[in-house]
C-alpha cells in the first residue's frame, strides 16, 4: 500500500515548499526561538517594574488612640520614609475615597492590666487597592518589631531571658538543592509551553497542506501525481508532524537557554543559586514524547482542516482542536497532579506529566508505558479515521461541503454508511 520511495520524494517536496512559505517559517521556527522567550521576559520584567513602582509609593497612615507611653512606636513610624503620618476627621470615608491608605486604632488589650502598657491594634485598610495592602504590610512589620522589643523589655523587668519568653521556636530549612529547585520550576513551565508552542507550530503547516492547497487550487493537481493517494497523504502527514515536533523541540531549547533571564525579574538574586538543566538520561524520553504528541496533534489538525475549502475555514475548524489541547494544560498546575493510571490514559495530559517527571529524574516505567500506548493508540485511531474519509471521492476532489461531525453522522454512523455496507 505504501511506497517508501514515493513517500520520501513527496515528503522532501513538502519540506522544500514549506521553507518558501514565510508564514510557516515564522510560526513554526522563528517564534519558537526568538519571540516567545523574549515575550515572557518582557512580561516578567513588566511585572517587576509595576511591583517596583508600587514599592515606591508613600503610604498615608492615620493613628488613633496611641498611648503616650508608646511614643517610641510613633517615632519609628514617623522615621520610616515609606510612611506619611496624617490626620483624618473621617477615616472610614477617606479609606473608601482612597485619600487614606491605613487607619491604625490602638485600644487597651482585653484582660490585661492597664499599667502593664499592653495594647491592641486594629488596622483598617482597603483590600481592593494595592497602596492600602502595601501600607498594611509596612505598618504590620514595624509594629511586630516594636512588639518583640516590648516583650523582651517586659521580660527583663521580670528577670526572664529571651529564650524563656519564647519556649517554642520554629526553624524551617529547605533541603532541596539549587538543581532540584531548578528542576521543579522547569517541570512546571516547560511542559505547558511545549504543548502550546507545538500546537502553534503545527497549525499553519496542517492548514496549508490541506485547506491551503484547496484554496490555491493545487490539491487536485497533487492528487494526479503518479503515486497512490495514501502515499500523498502519508507524506503530508509526516511533513506536518516534523514541523510540529521541531517547533516543540526548538521552543524547549530556547526556553532552556533563556530561563534564567526570563525568571530573573521575579526571583531576583535567588535565580543565581538555581540550576536549570534537563538530565541527559531524560532527553530520549522527552524527544519520544514530543514526537508522539506532534503526531497526535498533526493528525487531529489535518483531519479537521481537510474539510475546509480555504485557509480561513481551516483556521476556524482547527481552533476548536487547539482549545481542546490547551484546556488540559490549565489543570496541570493543580497541587497533587501526578502521573497515575487515570492521567496516563488521558492524551496530552500524559505527555506533560511524563515530561515533568523526566525533568526531575523520576521514571514510573509502567505508567510511562501506558502513556506511550495511549498516545500511539490515539494517533492510530485518527489515522484510521482519515483513511476512512479518504475512501470517499467527493471528499478528495473537494466537492464535499460538510464538516467532520457531519461526515461522521452521514457516512460513518448514519444511513449512508448502512447503505454502503448493504451494497
Amino acid at each position: 500500500m505504501f511506497d517508501l520511495r514515493d513517500i520520501g520524494v513527496l515528503y522532501r517536496r513538502e519540506l522544500r515548499c514549506a521553507l518558501r512559505e514565510r508564514t510557516i517559517i515564522v510560526n513554526s521556527i522563528v517564534l519558537q526561538i526568538v519571540l516567545y522567550p523574549a515575550l515572557l521576559w518582557l512580561i516578567y520584567s513588566g511585572i517587576s517594574f509595576v511591583q517596583g513602582q508600587t514599592e515606591g509609593f508613600t503610604s498615608r497612615v492615620a493613628l488613633a488612640g496611641l498611648p503616650g507611653e508608646h511614643r517610641l512606636l510613633r517615632e519609628e513610624l514617623e522615621k520610616d520614609e515609606r510612611l506619611a503620618l496624617t490626620s483624618s476627621s473621617d477615616p472610614e470615608s477617606d479609606l473608601r475615597a482612597g485619600s487614606l491608605d491605613l487607619l491604625a486604632e490602638f485600644e487597651p488589650a482585653p484582660g490585661a492590666p492597664a499599667e502593664a502598657g499592653n495594647f491592641k491594634v486594629r488596622l483598617a485598610y482597603d483590600e481592593s487597592r494595592d497602596r492600602s495592602r502595601l501600607a498594611l504590610e509596612r505598618v504590620t512589620e514595624i509594629v511586630a518589631r516594636y512588639r518583640d522589643r516590648f516583650v523582651l523589655q517586659a521580660g527583663e523587668r521580670l528577670g526572664l531571658e529571651a529564650r524563656q519568653l519564647q519556649p517554642i521556636r520554629v526553624a524551617a530549612r529547605n533541603t532541596a538543592s539549587g538543581r532540584q529547585m531548578g528542576e521543579f520550576i522547569l517541570g512546571r513551565m516547560l511542559p505547558v509551553f511545549l504543548i502550546i508552542m507545538l500546537a502553534v507550530g503545527c497549525m499553519y503547516p496542517a492548514i496549508d497542506s490541506t485547506a491551503g492547497e484547496r484554496e490555491k487550487s493545487t490539491w487536485e493537481t497533487t492528487m494526479t501525481f503518479a503515486v497512490s493517494r495514501a502515499n500523498i497523504v502519508a507524506a503530508k502527514y509526516l511533513y506536518v508532524s516534523t514541523m510540529a515536533a521541531c517547533a516543540g523541540l526548538l521552543n524547549l531549547a530556547a526556553m532552556l537557554l533563556t530561563v534564567k533571564s526570563v525568571l530573573a525579574p521575579i526571583l531576583g538574586e535567588q535565580v543565581g543559586r538555581l540550576t536549570f538543566a534537563v538530565p541527559l538520561a531524560a532527553v530520549p524520553l522527552i524527544v519520544l514524547m514530543d514526537i508522539l504528541l506532534a503526531m497526535f496533534v498533526a493528525a487531529g489538525m489535518m483531519l479537521l482542516a481537510s474539510f475546509a475549502r480555504n485557509f480561513r475555514e481551516g483556521q476556524s475548524m482547527v481552533s476548536s482542536f487547539y482549545v481542546a489541547i490547551f484546556l488540559p494544560v490549565i489543570f496541570l498546575q493543580a497541587p497533587g497532579m501526578e502521573l497515575t493510571p487515570v492521567t496516563a490514559a488521558l492524551p496530552v495530559v500524559n505527555v506533560a506529566l511524563v515530561f515533568r517527571d523526566a525533568i526531575s529524574g523520576v521514571y514510573r516505567w509502567p505508567l510511562i508505558g501506558l502513556a506511550l500506548a495511549v498516545e500511539a493508540a490515539s494517533v492510530t485511531l485518527l489515522i484510521l479515521l482519515a483513511a476512512a474519509v479518504l475512501r470517499h471521492e467527493d471528499f478528495v476532489i473537494g466537492s464535499y461541503g460538510g464538516s467532520l461531525g457531519r461526515f461522521l453522522k452521514q457516512r460513518v454512523f448514519g444511513a449512508g454508511a448502512r447503505r454502503e455496507k448493504a451494497a
